[in-house]
């Protein structure tokens, strides 16, 4: 049998397989052999990268067109698999050895249009994120999401206004746009255009828009959705709906469509998987971790090690 080492540093979580060090998403530049990076949201990429990225081709891409260039990267290492956390584009999740170590990074576990689940993979060492890990954090079925949206763009079109869907410029955006895209005219952002377009350079059929801006002054009087970055104050519509799985937190409107698995998905996930220990990275990484172990599992928080480069263990 291979054996793994694991590594606790400030930037991340670092894994010594056979002659190499992978960091896992650090949050910083930090040495090792290769980066993993496992999608291109901004949190997750790492500018100026000196080591070789082991990702995805998408991933790679569309860090591209968000100004991020990787000039060396690999999507493939011996006894190391990627596979689709079903997160956004290019999202993946990484099993190192023969089934000995899982990290997930960012995933869902929901199909949602064209995305798929992560499927669980069963490993010695489970390394999970835990943005929504705390109990109360429960999505509802995205068909329920769609129904009383698509309810609240027919109100609008009755009245005779516009609607903006709001999400992330990368990810979110363009789940809502292949979700809604029977409305039109569908006008989109300029910065989600781009995007879209590494998508349908993937082969992902992200609808043609009728319309490109740069903001909302130029969308147009008649009814319209319009598909708009979250940061863009947007007004004068009938309905502005974010797509945030922070929903609750949010006034006015706000649905909980999420890229991520909410509470009740990470428990189940842990379960099916049935690791023999776990590390919970991200969010609230000690809740989880505390729950976990309640439920007999051998579990700690990322945030709580304290172990330096040095301090490997085994696994």
């Amino acid at each position: 049998m291979i054996h793994n080492k694991v590594a606790f540093s400030k930037s991340g979580i670092l894994i010594k397989h056979n002659d190499k060090v992978i960091a896992l998403d650090p949050e910083e530049r930090v040495k090792a052999d290769l980066t993993f990076v496992s999608h291109a949201h901004m949190d997750h990429l790492l500018k100026n990268e000196k080591n070789t990225v082991l990702a995805s081709k998408e991933t790679v891409e569309l860090a591209r067109e968000r100004g991020v260039k990787i000039h060396s990267y690999v999507e493939a290492l011996d006894d190391v698999q990627l596979i689709d956390s079903g997160h956004i584009l290019g999202s993946r999740a990484i099993i190192i050895g023969k089934n000995e170590i899982m990290y997930t990074g960012d995933f869902s576990q929901r199909d949602r249009g064209f995305l798929k689940k992560l499927e669980p993979v069963s490993v010695r060492l489970l390394i999970i994120e835990s943005t929504y890990g705390k109990k109360g954090y429960r999505f509802p079925p995205t068909a329920s999401i769609i129904e009383s949206v698509m309810k609240m763009i027919s109100e609008a079109y009755d009245a005779g206004m516009g609607v903006s869907l709001q999400g992330y410029t990368l990810g979110k955006a363009q789940l809502i746009e292949y979700l809604f895209q029977s409305w039109r005219p569908l006008i989109v952002h300029k910065n989600i255009e781009k995007m879209n377009a590494v998508y349908r350079k993937f082969g992902i059929n992200i609808p043609k828009p009728d319309a490109v801006v740069q903001n909302f002054s130029q969308v147009p009087d008649t009814p319209f959705v319009y598909v708009a970055p979250t940061y863009e104050y947007v007004n004068n519509v009938y309905y502005s709906i974010k797509f945030t799985g922070w929903a609750k937190f949010i006034s006015n409107y706000a649905v909980p469509l999420s890229d991520h698995a909410d509470h009740d998905e990470l428990i189940s996930f842990v379960k099916r998987v049935n690791p023999e220990i776990i590390i919970t990275v991200h969010g609230f990484d000690k809740e989880f971790a505390k729950e976990l172990r309640s439920l007999g599992f051998r579990a700690f928080a990322f945030t709580d090690q304290q172990l330096d480069l040095d301090s490997f263990i085994y696994v």
